[in-house]
């Protein structure tokens, strides 16, 4: 009887153990993992951006706003073509930034015991804390991202300066990630990061590049020259397309370039070449643009390029078909056409410029040079040499002078590519010594409700934000300047 009461009494144990164990395991799927790890997250990062960049950026009011396109046939004329902007306009950059691409990479730099993965996370933060700043001005950083019980459940943040601390912030979140880079295991990042396959050089040239865009931003209002100086001789940079970080696109339904598929979704690429940008390629003799726009295929101008003034599309004849006109090309718009973050030649005219203000370790006409034979190398355009040489830029004996040659060739390379970033570069360029494009380039449109020769400089606050943060800042005008403006 009594051996009988033991094993009864250690059955009762092991299916108490069985039990406990039972109760903490049985619900986990070994199949599948408890939570998100650093692959999982990060590509879900680079998918988002990959839409923030193309669609929410390139292809909205920077479109036309840097003077690229303008309004075509086919439906009413929009409000950006005539400088109406509502603050609703903006709600979807600013909601996937912030709770999409930005909270995934600020789990990372949290989370992971990756050095490679804090890096690219910073890197990559940096990158989209910059656009931000340079569309509405000061916004949430410091207090950013910080919802969890964790993290304070701040889920009303204070907006910070974004010259006396968001701008240094960014350089701050380049510097640790170029530390982290430096202590990181090659083979550790793989196909997740859609960008570079986890090449950590190349993520160092990204990280270097996008520093010194963040410090030569400064340049009319707060020279940052002796950093500048001190990155220029020290840095490795974004030099080639190789180098290039770019998240690609197959073409396939579900893979498609966002611009594509979003345009493709409602009523199509409807927008026509603006005059503004085809006269200044006409008065170049520059190649380039019929890598850029399509050639009219019908109509008077059949076989030639053919835009028109910025925002007169009301005083074309209404049934004229589109094939009479100048579109984007396959070049600009496309399935397969991948979403660049910083081209080569951006980071050539950089240092060109850098070299010019500051007499950097670098020349500037090489620079300038380099930067546009790499742009008719990405464009397959022939005979960059004689181009350049049309543009003397070894006569251009003043800074002004200089600065005027790479802002109009900056933001003719970036056409295309990077229509966001030609916009912002518009606006640097326009400075008080050279209203380069306000008073020049640039065409008033006909319905703007803005003063003739008056230009959009900044984006409104989103509504979203307005509405739900009791501690948004006050509504701002599309003619305020961004901090570095002038």
């Amino acid at each position: 009887m009594k051996n009988k009461i033991n094993i009864f009494l250690i059955f009762l144990l092991i299916l108490s153990s069985s039990c406990n164990e039972s109760l903490e395991e049985i619900n986990i799927d070994p199949n599948t993992f408890p939570a998100a790890g650093d692959p999982q997250v990060l590509s879900s990062a680079i998918g988002y951006m990959g839409y923030i960049v193309e669609q929410d950026l390139n292809y909205s009011s920077s479109f036309l706003w840097s003077q690229y396109y303008t309004w075509g046939i086919g439906v009413s004329i929009g409000n950006e073509e005539r400088y109406v902007s509502v603050a609703g306009d903006f709600n979807g950059y600013w909601q996937r930034a912030y709770a999409n691409s930005l909270v995934d990479l600020n789990y990372i730099t949290k989370n992971s015991s990756s050095p490679a993965y804090r890096g690219i996370a910073n890197v990559l933060k940096a990158h989209l804390f910059q656009g931000l700043v340079d569309h509405f001005g000061d916004i949430p950083f410091t207090e950013a991202i910080s919802g969890a019980i964790e993290d304070g459940s701040i889920l009303t943040p204070n907006s910070d300066s974004a010259e006396t601390t968001i701008y240094p912030g960014l350089i701050s979140l380049l510097d640790e990630a170029l530390s982290d880079f430096e202590l990181a295991e090659t083979d550790i990042v793989g196909e997740d990061d859609f960008i570079f396959n986890g090449d950590i050089t190349k993520w160092t040239k990204f990280a270097n590049s996008l520093k010194l865009r963040i410090l030569m931003r400064t340049s009319e209002t707060s020279p940052q020259g002796a950093a500048i100086q001190a990155l220029i001789s020290s840095g490795t940079f974004i030099e080639s397309i190789d180098d290039m970080p770019f998240i690609p696109f197959s073409g396939a339904t579900g893979d498609q370039n966002p611009m594509f598929a979003r345009a493709e979704f409602g009523v199509g690429m409807f927008y026509f070449a603006s005059n503004a940008t085809l006269n200044v390629l006409e008065s170049l003799n520059d190649p380039r643009a019929e890598v850029l726009y399509t050639k009219a295929t019908t109509g008077t101008f059949e076989g030639s390029l053919h835009g028109i003034d910025q925002g007169t599309i009301d005083n074309e004849e209404f049934t004229s078909p589109d094939s009479d006109y100048s579109l984007a090309s396959e070049y600009a718009y496309g399935d397969s056409k991948p979403v660049i973050l910083m081209s080569p030649w951006e980071v050539w005219f950089l240092r060109a410029e850098a070299d010019a203000r500051y007499s950097t370790a670098d020349d500037a006409a090489t620079a300038f040079s380099t930067a546009i034979e790499l742009n008719f190398s990405y464009m397959e355009v022939a005979d960059a040499a004689s181009y350049i040489a049309t543009l003397d830029f070894a006569g251009a004996t003043t800074l002004d002078d200089q600065l005027d040659l790479i802002g109009i060739q900056k933001w003719i390379s970036l056409n295309g590519t990077q229509e966001d970033e030609g916009w912002i570069e518009t606006r640097r360029f326009d400075r008080p010594a050279s209203r380069l494009f306000t008073d020049g380039i640039f065409q008033t449109p006909p319905l703007s409700v803005l003063n003739s020769g008056t230009f959009p400089s900044s984006w409104l606050y989103p509504e979203s934000e307005r509405s739900l943060n009791p501690n948004a800042p006050a509504q701002r005008s599309i003619t305020d300047a961004i901090f570095w403006d002038n």
